[in-house]
């Protein structure tokens, strides 16, 4: 036999080849289509293939490349990721209400094409609300879709190997304008800060007062106990947020998320209060306190002794019937104190962002203030605070229009 003649595969051993782009693929016959799976190893991909070509013999394969995207997208999400449960729900919420139903739904995976991703994100663009309304999503929302689509794809080439590309890769989507930082004047942060001091049906008002002048996010707040301080109080160590989720999502996770005990649980409820870890990787930290800051949390502690709330191991932040204070029912008592302030009502998160503004007035540099704040990367203070409220331009141009008279 010529040395040159190519030995061709038994029947039914399927065929592997190398690509030119370095990968093999290794190609069988699937209902009398002809299919592909992909590896980065000759070795790799013949195991690959006979694992296929077992389940064919043994009739237990199923071709993942025809499930529709849709089914492949829920598949994904609920066993391949590692998220947090609010992610989940997230997804699940992208996943049921906006491709689920949808044409591009409906696309097998081995069948998507760029074309497809772009008229489906066109519509959502122009005509995808959900709440009646005329108009589309948010560029926002609609990267956030993407994200979750171009990672569950990238899954299914890179880890499952049932797909040879990416088909959404090189979609362009309208440009995310990051809003403007919303900052509380200096004049309106003394009137709250002043209303959270003679504010007096709780002291849980002081929760404002603190995050005023430490910056950190309310759900940090609500998980805080008395364990986490120091003996004098001079920090405190953040260790946890405290936040409401779906019970289906955070139990699979049980080694993070450990539910709360609270009164009035409904036994048909779909959510539960837990506590997890901080948000980002550097969302344990320490914060050191100022004397008045520990005045603060001492007038919080002898207010709890004083109405038979005090836990030394519990909550700093309990509601009149000894719940912890959850991020959504705080929002009542913050309500009331803008009010009493007689200022303009802020979301809860502006008074982070006005935190972090006057520290970077005062001259704090930026690596300090992320740290404060738990930020995971420095470039995220940098985008959100490398800039200056009117009033601290203003005196900065008369400093230099002083220097220069001078």
């Amino acid at each position: 036999m010529n040395n040159k003649t190519k030995k061709r595969a038994p029947n039914g051993t399927g065929h592997v080849r190398k690509r030119s782009d370095g990968k093999w693929e290794g190609q069988y016959y699937y209902l009398g289509e002809h299919k592909s799976c992909y590896a980065n190893t000759e070795s790799e991909c013949r195991g690959l293939l006979n694992s296929i070509l077992a389940k064919i013999y043994k009739g237990s394969f199923v071709a993942e490349t025809t499930t529709p995207l849709y089914s492949y997208l829920y598949i994904w999400h609920t066993k391949y990721t590692e998220i947090r449960p609010s992610t989940h729900t997230n997804y699940e919420s992208y996943i049921e209400n906006h491709i689920g139903g949808s044409r591009l739904g409906s696309i097998p995976l081995n069948r998507l094409t760029l074309k497809d991703f772009k008229d489906f994100f066109d519509y959502k663009k122009s005509a995808g609300r959900l709440d009646g309304k005329k108009g589309g999503l948010s560029p926002k929302t609609l990267r956030n879709i993407k994200v979750m689509v171009s990672e569950a794809l990238n899954y299914a080439v890179n880890n499952l190997r049932i797909l040879e590309h990416n088909p959404i890769t090189g979609l362009k989507l309208p440009k995310v304008v990051r809003r403007k930082i919303n900052v509380l004047s200096q004049k309106n942060q003394s009137k709250l800060e002043s209303s959270c001091l003679a504010y007096d049906k709780t002291m849980n008002a002081l929760m404002i007062f603190i995050d005023l002048n430490t910056g950190l996010r309310i759900g940090e707040y609500c998980g805080l106990m008395w364990p986490d301080f120091s003996p004098n109080k001079e920090y405190y160590d953040i260790r946890r947020t405290l936040e409401r989720l779906y019970i289906h999502w955070a139990e699979q996770q049980p080694n993070l998320y450990t539910r709360v005990s609270c009164s009035f649980t409904k036994e048909d409820a779909k959510t539960a209060l837990y506590v997890g870890p901080p948000k980002s990787e550097k969302g344990e930290r320490r914060i050191y306190l100022s004397d008045e800051m520990i005045d603060a949390f001492e007038s919080i502690e002898r207010y709890q002794k004083a109405n038979e709330l005090y836990d030394p191991n519990g909550f700093v932040f309990r509601q009149p019937n000894g719940n912890p204070y959850e991020p959504r029912a705080y929002q009542a008592l913050y309500k009331k104190v803008i009010e009493t302030a007689g200022i303009d009502y802020v979301n809860f998160h502006v008074l982070r962002h006005t935190f972090a503004t006057r520290a970077h007035e005062l001259g704090i540099d930026i690596p300090t203030i992320g740290e404060i704040l738990g930020h995971a990367q420095n470039s995220t203070t940098l985008n959100m605070y490398g800039h200056s409220i009117d009033d601290h331009k203003i005196a900065a141009m008369r400093k230099i229009s002083q220097n220069r008279v001078g």
